[in-house]
């Protein structure tokens, strides 16, 4: 029940799932499920690409391997 993302906060990171499973909750559902991510899925584009909040909450619900592609500003003079 790892959370790896947390709905509106900012993010950084994009995610590719390797191996696990991870469940996509919204805080107007409550506690239900509202999607599952597994092998070859990912998550946490929205944010990166339009430097918004987190859509959602991402939990892991089994042992996992996640990749993680990081936003990296660069200043230009």
């Amino acid at each position: 029940d790892d959370v790896i993302i947390s709905q509106g906060e900012d993010g950084d990171h994009f995610y590719l799932v390797d191996e696990g499973q991870y469940e996509v909750f919204l805080k107007q559902s409550g506690d239900t499920v509202q999607a599952t991510f597994e092998s070859g899925k990912s998550f946490g584009e929205l944010a990166l690409l339009y430097n918004s909040p987190r859509a959602a909450t991402i939990k892991c619900k089994s042992g996992g391997v996640l990749w993680a592609l990081e936003r990296k500003v660069r200043h230009r003079q």
